[in-house]
């Protein structure tokens, strides 16, 4: 028995080894026409998309070869967004100039795409030359591939109706925004798999990122929001502060006894701190931020650091320049994600 178990392991091995060689060629000593051709017959561009690496072994040849098909791949996505983001100019009968989409094709040229992972691909080639070099050719079957990212593209869809049936439900204004913005997440991710598709398929596809990024532009703007700064002193700047972050959210920002939608309530206090035998002075802030909307809590935030001057009072002016810029930095970059981001 034990000896037919050894038969049937190697009878699996040789085939094994047999798919594999048949798979991908090995050639050493001479220089393989792929190096100086990338595409050929067996592998022509119209049905594959490919790239070459090299290294002192196959890891990291192969390695190179698929950091290779990255940059082709990002470099031809750079080139399609630029190319959707030129807007035409004609005149009408009376002479004027008229631009054609010109909003939405300027939207369109400002999503940003990357391919942070390669699917699919396959080493087609291996050759080794006379310095033990190795290099290897990868290939990405164009139309499979595309295939593989459609499926992806349907799920996100699913999702993005999800926040739709969930967005009937809501009437806060916030938590409609940040419901939505989960969408926008959503479709930023459809957005590079579509332009992925498109670089293999080369033909144009359809996004919903742009209708639902005006979407979401239009519901910032019925968000109200008031500030209120437990902090006499340094009370304007900090208003100044958050009041730029959400203005560039879409937010309005109005006076507490305007009915606002929402409540931005701040405490800031600056302790001045003096360290046995150091040159210098220190002053530590606490910033404390909680976002609400009607009776809940959204959001809450604390950040607590110490600053180094040659003064006091330079040690709090530091300390009050992190809380403004930092600290104000890492609250809205934790909000959105907490609350709307789906990466």
């Amino acid at each position: 028995m034990k000896q037919c178990r050894q038969v049937s392991y190697l009878f699996i091995l040789f085939a094994i080894l047999l798919l594999s060689s048949s798979c991908a060629s090995i050639s050493t000593g001479t220089t393989p026409r792929w190096l100086d051709t990338l595409y050929d017959k067996q592998y022509d561009e119209d049905t594959y998309l490919c790239a070459v690496g090299s290294g002192s072994s196959r890891e990291k040849a192969v390695d190179s070869a698929l950091s290779s098909l990255s940059q082709v791949f990002n470099s031809q996505v750079r080139s399609v967004t630029t190319v959707l983001s030129l807007s035409t100019a004609n005149k009408d009968a009376m002479g004027e100039v008229k631009f054609t989409e010109q909003s939405e094709m300027m939207d369109q040229g400002s999503v940003t795409s990357s391919t942070d992972r390669i699917v699919g691909a396959q080493v087609v080639n291996t050759s080794i030359d006379g310095n033990a070099r190795v290099y290897v050719r990868v290939a990405l079957h164009r139309k499979k591939t595309a295939e593989l990212y459609q499926k992806e593209i349907d799920e996100l869809n699913l999702s993005i109706m999800s926040v739709r049936r969930e967005l009937i439900s809501l009437s806060d204004p916030l938590e409609r925004y940040f419901m939505l913005l989960k969408a926008v997440s959503f479709s930023k991710r459809q957005q590079n798999l579509f332009d992925q598709i498109q670089v293999l398929l080369k033909k144009s596809q359809n996004s919903t990122l742009i209708p639902l990024e005006r979407e979401l532009s239009g519901m910032a703007s019925s968000v109200r929001v008031a500030i209120s700064v437990d902090s006499l002193e340094d009370h304007q700047v900090l208003f100044s502060a958050f009041s730029q972050k959400l203005v560039e959210l879409g937010f309005s920002v109005v006076p507490l006894d305007a009915n606002p939608t929402a409540l931005l309530d701040l405490q800031y206090e600056s302790t001045p701190l003096e360290l046995k035998d150091s040159p210098y002075k220190y002053a530590r802030y606490t910033l404390s931020a909680q976002l609400n909307s009607g009776s809940s809590t959204v959001f809450s935030y604390q950040k607590s650091e110490r600053e180094a001057a040659l003064s006091i009072e330079d040690a709090q002016k530091k300390a009050l320049i992190q809380a403004t810029t930092k600290a104000v930095s890492e609250f809205f970059a934790l909000l959105q994600q907490r609350l709307g981001d789906t990466t």
